[in-house]
């Protein structure tokens, strides 16, 4: 594990959303090679190839599931969407 340098947490609804490049890769300061995502809430789906996921397509993301991205480009690259009738929490730690 390396050094942890920033999280986010980001609720998870109807609309296609990314992770925050202005915390894992901030003008100042070291990028994150790594990052841990916590997943809590309503299911969702998720790619990590920079296509946008849809409610029925995707990878599926349930509560209490936890997901590894190994590098600035699938943290660059992820891509998450709500797919049930409940919105989904992510908590997200970033590490160098």
């Amino acid at each position: 594990m390396g050094k942890v340098i920033n999280h986010e947490e980001i609720t998870v609804e109807d609309i296609v959303k990314s992770l925050n490049p202005a915390v894992y890769n901030p003008e100042t300061g070291e990028s994150a090679s790594f990052a841990l995502i916590h997943a809590e809430g309503g299911p969702m789906r998720y790619f990590v190839n920079g296509q946008d996921p849809m409610p029925t397509s995707g990878a599926l993301l349930e509560d209490g599931d936890i997901v590894e991205l190994p590098s600035i480009y699938h943290i660059k690259d992820f891509r998450v969407i709500k797919s049930g009738d409940e919105p989904g929490k992510l908590t997200v730690t970033y590490e160098a």
